[in-house]
């Protein structure tokens, strides 16, 4: 029985792939092709009927292995203290800065990593000192930056952050990658049926919103996972301004269904594969979306002449997917992304303005200037008559707000109430003191 890759070997040999992939590592087994970006060339591969507008990584997960730094996990322990205290003053400290970035820290490791690091970039599942056998951390890049970065950049940023917080022993390994191609298609996706479908996959699970189909799942849970679903869709409910900003320079008129080919590769099936160091993958991105495509999962327009499925064409949508091209892929820079998690002028603007046009309502007002200024009048009355029971009136309440809010933005570095030493910081001094005497 073959092997995963080596039925992606035999596909490449047996198509005479060579421009996809320019050789295939036998010591390690390693899909090695051109390197790999978030948009199409101007050159875009086209059809009458289907354009793709964006090819790229749209998840990227990785490990790296080494230890944290002393002073880093006595800072780590402390801040997740302090994430778990019951007083909000305490709470709002929770932040670790590093360089332009102040990440939230979590109150709650996920087993086994201890501790949780946040902001809009990135995602760091930190060991505690000494944990041998786990990696020091398990990163995910968020697929804001790697759209809007590329991959280089992104796994760049990332590892001069880790190298931040301890001593790293080798390059980063991939855990987990998800390829997408973006494109809009006259095709009727929605009337795609399983029977059409030919590969290794024999589960399929269709989607909907309302009536509307949304989507299929296909191999949903496996080391390999499909999606086709319509994007536009889907942000309906998570807007996301960059990607259609790119669509758009890639020529979409913001009114036609973008479309998403999605596939995600685990762990398992990427060491099958020799895909182990970021490098690797980036040699192998046409490769692995070659395999993917043309062996493991192929649409099909169904012969009725011949019943053997194996042999039915390609439909004119696949092949237009299939050759997506990922020459330059990870290098490609295209907009900047905020590291915060700052809300959208959206977020502020319509349904931020929701309290005070309520408020308007109830009390008469038309003038929204007039009543804004009756509107923190009234909130500064309401708090400061409960400042006896709860003790904090309306300027505590305010602070303390803003501190919150910083923090779970990334948009700033909280210091504590009455100034002085960050508790972190305190408790780097003692242990290191205490080590000097002997204590520890």
């Amino acid at each position: 029985m073959q092997t995963v890759n080596q039925k992606a070997n035999s596909h490449f040999v047996a198509h005479g792939d060579t421009a996809q992939l320019e050789h295939l590592d036998h010591e390690h087994g390693c899909l090695l092709g051109t390197e790999s970006s978030n948009t199409v060339p101007s050159t875009s591969i086209e059809q009458p009927n289907t354009k793709l507008l964006r090819v790229g990584i749209d998840s990227l997960y990785l490990t790296y292995r080494g230890e944290l730094y002393h002073e880093s996990a006595i800072k780590l322990r402390k801040l997740k203290e302090l994430a778990q205290a019951d007083k909000d003053s305490d709470q709002h400290l929770a932040q670790y800065p590093i360089g332009d970035h102040s990440f939230e820290v979590g109150g709650n490791g996920r087993n086994p990593f201890a501790f949780i690091l946040t902001d809009n970039w990135f995602r760091l599942e930190l060991a505690k000192l000494g944990a041998k056998l786990l990696p020091m951390a398990y990163c995910r890049i968020s697929s804001e930056l790697l759209t809007c970065r590329g991959a280089d950049q992104s796994v760049e940023a990332l590892s001069q952050i880790i190298s931040e917080l301890g001593s790293i022993s080798e390059f980063p390994n991939v855990s987990r990658v998800d390829l997408c191609v973006d494109f809009v298609t006259d095709y009727p996706v929605e009337l795609i049926e399983n029977s059409q479908w030919v590969g290794k996959p024999r589960d399929f699970s269709h989607h909907t919103v309302g009536r509307q189909f949304s989507g299929v799942s296909i191999a949903a849970g496996g080391v390999i996972s499909a999606r086709l679903y319509n994007k536009t869709l889907e942000m309906k409910k998570n807007p996301r301004p960059y990607l259609e900003n790119i669509w758009r320079d890639m020529g979409w008129d913001g009114q036609h269904d973008v479309w998403r080919l999605e596939f995600q590769y685990k762990r398992q099936v990427l060491r099958d594969l020799g895909i182990v160091k970021y490098s690797d993958l980036v040699r192998a991105l046409a490769g692995l979306w070659g395999y993917s495509t043309q062996d493991w999962l192929r649409h099909t327009t169904p012969s009725e002449s011949d019943k053997t499925q194996s042999r039915w064409p390609t439909s004119a949508l696949w092949s237009v997917l299939q050759a997506a091209p990922w020459d330059g892929v990870t290098s490609v820079t295209r907009v900047s992304s905020e590291r915060t998690r700052a809300p959208s002028d959206r977020t502020l603007f319509v349904n931020g303005l929701a309290s005070l046009t309520s408020y308007m309502a109830r009390e008469g007002y038309l003038n929204a200037f007039e009543a804004a200024r009756e509107y923190l009048r009234a909130a500064q009355e309401y708090h400061n008559s409960l400042a006896e029971r709860s003790g904090v009136d309306f300027e505590n309440y305010i602070t303390g707000k803003i501190a919150e809010k910083r923090r779970y933005y990334n948009s700033g570095v909280n210091a504590p109430l009455g100034g002085g030493i960050h508790p972190a910081d305190q408790q780097v001094s003692s242990e290191y003191r205490k080590r000097s005497n002997g204590e520890l």
